[in-house]
């Protein structure tokens, strides 16, 4: 895999005495050792140690004080501007068509930066993407949101960003010209369709899943194989590609997709998910990890302040699907078996490389559908979202909405005021929302 195992004093804090957590209730910043590539010696061992510099730089600046802290009201909160200064908004919705021409998205996205009373300069961790004629087919578009976590989870969600969309462009590509092979094999010489992309057939959903499988995997191991630090940082992924009339979701991690789907006699939008975190909560994952040679445990199992309960006695949550939301905030973490890393509240991500040694992987979870006329919303977004709200009521904000700018600055807003409500500190927030255009509906 491409691994490089750390040495004593990259982890020096790593014992059983000691502990680290990453995800949803992260208590504490973690330095590790890279990994090395052996390409291009000179330029790359230069430029990988350049980044390593700039990437622990940035994590000193943060923690020595030399930074000036942010504007504070009376209860030690964010003033308002500076929460404005934290917010990445789409200046107006944006359209595309799908390749039928019957369907228009409108979409827009908002990214809220978190607030850590503890690590105030903490950077937004939370990334995004969008394309439109995605690998070069006129109505295709991909939507992705990732979710870097870690000491400079940033880097990685970035990297996503970067890698991922591209991979799968690469991928789609191939499989439309396996395609078109395929199908001027059973044609005769004169009746050949030229090399021409503009013509290759469409390929179905499976094979498009199977492109973003490819995807995922290859951009983790290229993580792992050339990033710093990728040890204890990485993102999640979620993402919607429109192909062939279809949307494929690809998850990996606890981001989500929910759909708001239009019930025929009621007129009623309800939340239907399109995903399902992947988490310790979900009895499949956490006996996957345990085959792994992972062990499940809370923080407070861990430190002794709660029994150690065997891993099936977690029920099985399925969270994305259920309406259960976690307000103690010390969810089942990932561990390996004689160390009290990585701690992860998720069970697949992309990097991470220590915990990908137990069973945290980056392949997706695949939910495929034919775009319909009562599908009406489409909301990508990071578990800053989710962390308090209900599937349901985030579908609610954006039916109220008159357009998805309006849409998904309601979403950031209801699920910042939501994190004060029950901590003194807010996650990185993150919404792509996709309304659905039917016909003349909407012009």
């Amino acid at each position: 895999m491409g691994c490089v195992q750390s040495s004593e004093e990259d982890h020096k804090s790593t014992n059983m005495g000691s502990m680290t957590a990453i995800g949803r209730t992260e208590r504490m910043i973690h330095r590790q050792k890279p990994s090395a590539s052996k390409q291009q010696i000179s330029s790359s061992k230069e430029s990988s140690n350049d980044l390593k510099k700039q990437l622990k730089q940035s994590i000193r600046d943060r923690a020595d004080g030399s930074l000036k802290d942010p504007d504070l009201d009376v209860t030690g909160r964010l003033m308002p501007d500076e929460i404005a200064s934290r917010r990445e908004t789409s200046a107006k919705t944006q359209h595309t068509t799908m390749s039928d021409g019957k369907i228009r998205i409108e979409y827009a996205f908002c990214s809220q930066r978190g607030y850590y009373p503890d690590d105030p300069h903490k950077p937004n961790q939370d990334s995004f993407s969008i394309s439109n004629n995605f690998s070069s087919i006129s109505g295709d578009s991909f939507f992705g949101v990732y979710d870097g976590h870690g000491p400079v989870g940033e880097h990685f969600a970035q990297y996503t960003k970067q890698n991922l969309p591209t991979l799968l462009a690469k991928y789609v590509h191939q499989e439309r010209v396996k395609a078109h092979r395929v199908r001027n094999a059973s044609l005769s010489k004169d009746n050949k369709i030229p090399f021409n992309p503009k013509l290759f057939p469409k390929i179905e959903s499976k094979v498009y899943e199977l492109a973003s499988k490819r995807a995922h995997e290859e951009c983790n191991q290229k993580m792992i194989d050339t990033q710093p630090l990728v040890n204890l940082s990485g993102s999640t992924a979620i993402s919607a590609g429109f192909h062939n009339g279809q949307a494929i979701i690809s998850c990996v991690g606890d981001s989500r997709a929910i759909l708001g789907y239009r019930e025929e006699d009621t007129q009623t939008i309800i939340a239907i998910p399109l995903s399902q975190d992947q988490t310790p909560w979900r009895k499949d994952e956490r006996e996957r990890i345990k085959r792994a040679g992972g062990r499940v445990m809370t923080i407070d199992q861990l430190e002794g302040k709660a029994s150690a309960k065997e891993m099936n006695e977690f029920e099985d949550r399925k969270l994305g699907e259920d309406d259960f939301i976690d307000e103690e905030g010390d969810p089942p973490r990932v561990w390996l078996a004689d160390k009290r890393i990585p701690g992860t509240s998720f069970t697949r991500s992309l990097g991470d490389q220590i915990a990908n040694a137990v069973g945290v992987f980056a392949e997706p979870e695949f939910f495929s559908k034919t775009i319909t006329d009562e599908d009406a919303i489409l909301v990508l977004a990071s578990d800053g979202v989710f962390e308090f709200i209900q599937n349901q009521n985030i579908i609610d904000i954006c039916a109220k909405s008159a357009n998805p700018v309006e849409a998904c600055t309601a979403v950031v807003d209801a699920a910042y005021d939501k994190w004060l409500e029950y901590e003194n500190r807010t996650d990185d927030i993150t919404a792509i929302v996709l309304f659905f255009r039917h016909g003349d509906e909407g012009r």
